[in-house]
């Protein structure tokens, strides 16, 4: 009896009258057993639901921490990606990597200068003009919407949010670089380690590439692949919204230039640039358009624009996207609005510019490892 009761865990065994003892581990399975199908699968679910949140909202937060240090690395590698190419055939006209690199480089600082002098034309030089004309096309809307019966306090609480977003609005695309870097320390800060990354990316991409491809066991060829996916991703993505906000901008155009509305070039120059933010950006253009309509011409005017801006962004963008895009960058589009929204709140207008072709990019390099078997087991 005494080799008996030793040989016994304590706690491992309980009595209950009328059955036989049982395990603890049977008391557990028979108690989950006791519960509908229906509730035990619902709590298996909602704390899987609950690891997800948690898991993607600490992620998120990291991610917003080091804001400034992963949208300059975010924006080095897109434009790495995209001015590649120049340097590789450079190295194939015998120039040095480093020397095709710099001249490559200089390039890129040019057209940024070149195209920071059409935004201080387009808007900084026009600020006090495109801040007057936000304020008149205002109130004009605001007189129009008396007449529908609209309680007056609602329409100043607007009003008030209003006038503190028009000096955003009338730095254009400077007040929406304010919503990644705060500060013009920040932005310095920022634009040096795009330069530092983006000179070693455009120098030492091919051993980048190697090691990568060491990295992961991959299988040979499949790095090279994988880059020239990612290259040709993202240059289609950047060319195609390019194309679409040109030929959707001229539409909105026409109508602007025929009922003589002012600032018809800063217009344009913020519909052209806010549509590389899918869904959202191209709004904020048309919002700026209409208002100024309001003011200029009344309801009228700002009806048409308005329907313009409808039609451009609506099925027109659509079509124009799916003929520039093709099938390559096929994205679901509330997966595009849900990455987009998460980008800004992370990393602000930069990083929604950067969400969906990085998150294409993911999408195909994933396919392309299930093509080669990277993801097949043992």
């Amino acid at each position: 009896m005494g080799g008996l009761a030793g040989n016994r865990r304590p706690g491992n065994f309980r009595s209950y009258p009328g059955r036989r003892n049982i395990t603890d581990k049977q008391l557990r399975s028979d108690f989950a057993r006791s519960a509908p199908y229906w509730l035990r699968r619902a709590g298996v679910v909602s704390w899987l639901f609950l690891g997800i949140v948690l898991a993607a909202s600490t992620v998120l937060s990291v991610i917003a921490t080091v804001s400034s240090i992963t949208v300059p690395l975010l924006v080095a590698v897109v434009i790495g990606i995209v001015f590649r190419p120049l340097v590789d055939m450079l190295e194939r006209r015998r120039v040095p990597r480093s020397v095709g690199t710099v001249l490559t480089m200089l390039f890129i600082f040019l057209g940024a200068a070149a195209l920071f002098m059409i935004l201080v034309k387009g808007f900084i030089d026009q600020g006090a003009e495109i801040v007057f004309q936000l304020k008149a096309g205002w109130e004009s809307l605001e007189a129009w919407l008396l007449q529908f019966q609209i309680k007056e306090e609602t329409l100043n609480s607007i009003s008030s949010a209003v006038s503190n977003a028009l000096p955003a609005l009338g730095q254009g695309i400077i007040g929406l670089l304010s919503s990644t870097f705060t500060s013009a320390a920040a932005l310095l800060i920022g634009v040096y380690f795009s330069v530092f990354i983006l000179f070693f990316i455009l120098r030492d991409g091919p051993e980048m590439e190697a090691w990568l491809a060491r990295q992961f066991k991959l299988k040979p060829g499949t790095g090279t692949a994988i880059v020239a996916d990612i290259s040709r991703s993202i240059r289609l993505y950047f060319r195609g919204t390019a194309l679409t906000a040109a030929i959707t901008a001229i539409v909105v155009a026409i109508p602007l230039i025929i009922l003589k509305v002012p600032l018809v070039g800063s217009i344009l120059i913020l519909y052209f640039f806010t549509s590389f933010i899918p869904y959202i950006g191209a709004f904020i253009g048309g919002a700026f358009a209409v208002i100024i309509a309001f003011g200029s011409g009344g309801a009228e005017t700002a009806l048409i624009i308005a329907v313009a801006v409808t039609i451009s962004n609506g099925a027109l963008q659509n079509a124009i996207n799916t003929w520039a895009l093709g099938t390559t960058l096929k994205v679901h589009p509330l997966l595009v609005f849900l990455v987009t929204i998460a980008a800004g709140v992370v990393g602000g207008a930069l990083a929604m510019i950067l969400a969906v072709p990085l998150t294409a990019v993911v999408i195909q390099t994933v396919h392309r490892l299930r093509e080669e078997g990277v993801f097949a087991e043992d």
